[in-house]
């Protein structure tokens, strides 16, 4: 498959782009500065541009299968991404759709305490990402939108839950970037969470 990565050249972007050519996926890169990008692989196309540009984006996801997105950011940087994917999905005919989140979004899945501590430290980028899944869930695209646990630069585990639905999330819970992109990989070519918000955790703590 053709997978359109965005943002790649963060922690968690960068080994989703590894990742994806370690399955055999043909990738391209919208990155602000291409020459953070160091990986060298004949299956990578790097493009300049901005995910909050819908032509940007609609360059790179010409002639694509899906688009991830792990973009992250201040201010409204998220909504803003998500109009320009949904512009541009439409534009070039990508209807896959896969968006990073986080655990602390889900509100309604955390304890009170953690809400309250949640919200004192993410408050502004709970409001953008919130903003922006729900131009999402709203859009007739493929969509799936992962909620992680807490990030961390471990090796991959191989191991990734996907706690059941209504089960509370927990601060302490943690997953390795590389677990998460190489999740992030398989749900954009697998239809198994078509039009699904999944949450998927590592380690979990007692």
């Amino acid at each position: 498959m053709n997978l359109v990565i965005l943002g790649a050249t963060g922690r968690t972007r960068r080994l989703v782009v590894e990742q994806a050519l370690g399955a055999g996926h043909t990738v391209t890169a919208l990155v602000r500065s291409p020459e953070k990008l160091t990986i060298r692989n004949s299956s990578l196309r790097v493009i300049a541009g901005e995910g909050t540009d819908s032509g940007d984006v609609a360059r790179a996801l010409e002639g694509a299968d899906a688009v991830i997105s792990t973009l992250g950011g201040t201010g409204s940087v998220i909504a803003d991404s998500t109009r320009a994917i949904l512009e541009a999905a439409h534009r070039t005919g990508v209807d896959r759709v896969v968006v990073l989140s986080s655990f602390f979004v889900e509100r309604d899945r955390l304890g009170a305490v953690s809400r309250l501590l949640t919200g004192i430290a993410a408050g502004s980028k709970i409001r953008d990402k919130s903003a922006g899944e729900q131009l999402v869930r709203q859009s007739d695209l493929d969509w799936t939108i992962v909620y992680a646990s807490q990030l961390t630069d471990g090796p991959a585990t191989g191991f990734v839950e996907v706690p059941l639905e209504g089960t509370k999330r927990r601060i302490w819970d943690r997953i390795s970037r590389a677990d998460v992109a190489a999740w992030l990989v398989q749900a954009a070519t697998s239809p198994q969470y078509s039009r699904r918000s999944v949450g998927i955790t590592g380690e979990t703590r007692t």
